[in-house]
């Protein structure tokens, strides 16, 4: 967890250990009930947000896991700035995206997953694999090299 903390703090300089712990427990707690690796959950917020619970897009998208509005509302968000509930709506979201593309061997799963999690699943769907957005190459790639590096990580 010390390894997670760490990482959090990288990403933002500015938060201060308590709220990074927060974080770090929440995605721990909403990734086992998911059954979901919570090392892309982090790789998924670092690139979403960098970690600030107060962030918003121009998109619309907002907090942690940066969940547009219909998401939040989905998975019973009701303030997208609470940690617990922003984690909680983000790994739900991804957990739908792996289960959506489970029929792919697990590489390609996950990429999918991670494509779906930025362009939405109908444009994965529609381009049968990751759409050639530059932001979801660009987005796909980011993701999964953190991931990758924080495997190597441990998580005491």
């Amino acid at each position: 967890m010390r390894a997670y903390v760490s990482a959090i703090r990288y990403f933002n300089p500015g938060i201060d250990e308590d709220e990074a712990q927060r974080i770090v427990a929440a995605i721990a707690r909403e990734s086992l009930a998911a059954h979901v690796d919570p090392r892309l959950i982090v790789a998924i917020v670092a690139t979403e947000s960098a970690f600030d619970r107060t962030a918003r897009s121009s998109a619309g998208a907002r907090g942690l896991g940066q969940l547009m509005p219909s998401t939040a509302s989905d998975d019973h968000v009701n303030d997208v700035e609470d940690i617990d509930q922003n984690i909680h709506g983000t790994v739900l979201t991804i957990k739908g995206n792996l289960d959506h593309y489970a029929r792919y061997d697990t590489q390609r799963q996950y990429v999918y997953a991670i494509a779906a999690y930025n362009a939405g699943s109908g444009a994965v769907d529609e381009y049968h694999g990751v759409p050639p957005y530059d932001e979801t190459v660009h987005y796909v790639w980011k993701v999964i090299t953190l991931w990758r590096r924080l495997w190597g990580m441990s998580a005491t």
